[in-house]
């Protein structure tokens, strides 16, 4: 039962692995609307045909705006998400088209001065963000603009698809790091006074983490950013980017995430954990249905051991 599970598996991974390959040959090959009106019709029916997804979608989005909208209004707000992931797929998978000179045609910006300032302290800067709207343009968008970027993300379960994903966001020019051996890397970039771009909005039980406040419920975020912040005296900046109807990209840059540090450190790393989550936050409310509503975020309600000697 065990093998036949595996095999099943295996036979599963080799079928994504196989879509994921042919729609990254098909967006690079196709016209930029042609493959837009594809994918929002292909995630539209993607709504009707996963009802696991859509059903997990639905719940969430009850459970953060069930006292706001009826219904049938986050029915219509969770169809509007996969939507949304559909339209930011064909831009995610056509990063190796863009550079310095025709980025400025797909995405705009505010803020991009608040990172120059920072920088300017020698210090290097952590880039905040979410998994909101298209975060693997964000990071290829602030890479192009000139800034030196790293980015941390955790390796895909699939060696091939994590290879794919893994060239598609160095074709801008950004570094990759994964997570879970990126110290040195990381401590070396600051030093360079370089970005470092994270993502601080999932769940995840296997990196260090506090229970903090995540759209009026209480969700296990990761505290790496506050304890490095505090380490290396570097700079926290909150940035997103939200798809326009226009079908072309928003980037904005937030205010610096002012940080507490007294003699209680447990209780600082509380209270600046959640300083972090509410600028995350800040974003998904401005443009509810450009986050993944899909994922568990609220899973974890009993804050986990961490073995930090790993």
């Amino acid at each position: 039962m065990a093998r036949l599970k595996r095999f099943r598996k295996r036979i599963k991974n080799w079928f994504i692995y196989i879509f994921v390959k042919f729609g990254y040959t098909f967006l690079n090959s196709t016209k930029r609307i042609t493959a837009f009106k594809l994918f929002k019709t292909m995630a539209a029916i993607g709504y009707h045909v996963v009802p696991s997804e859509r059903e997990k979608t639905i719940a969430h989005l009850t459970k953060v705006f069930g006292n706001q909208y009826s219904q049938d209004k986050i029915r219509e707000m969770a169809k509007e998400v996969f939507i949304n992931l559909g339209r930011n797929m064909v831009d995610a998978f056509r990063i190796s088209q863009l550079n310095p000179e025709n980025i400025d045609q797909l995405v705009r910006s505010t803020g991009l001065e608040k990172i120059d300032e920072v920088l300017e302290r020698g210090k290097g800067c952590l880039l905040l963000t979410g998994h909101v709207g298209n975060w693997e343009l964000l990071g290829a968008y602030v890479s192009l603009k000139g800034y030196p970027l790293h980015v941390i993300g955790a390796p895909i379960y699939d060696r091939r698809l994590d290879e794919m994903v893994v060239n598609n966001r160095k074709a801008s020019g950004a570094r990759y790091i994964a997570r879970g051996s990126a110290t040195r890397q990381i401590i070396r970039a600051l030093r360079h006074n370089e970005t470092i771009g994270i993502l601080i909005d999932q769940d995840t039980k296997k990196v260090d983490g506090e229970l903090v406040d995540f759209l009026g419920h209480k969700a296990y975020t990761p505290v790496g950013p506050v304890e490095i912040a505090h380490k290396f005296k570097c700079p926290l900046l909150p940035i997103a980017i939200h798809i326009q109807k226009d079908n072309t990209h928003f980037v904005e840059v937030g205010d610096e995430i002012k940080l507490q540090w007294t003699d209680d450190h447990e209780h600082d790393r509380i209270e600046n954990t959640q300083r972090c989550s509410k600028a995350i936050e800040h974003f998904i409310l401005k443009n509810p249905t450009q986050w993944v509503w899909m994922h568990k975020r609220w899973r974890t309600q009993k804050k986990p051991v961490i073995n930090k000697a790993k």
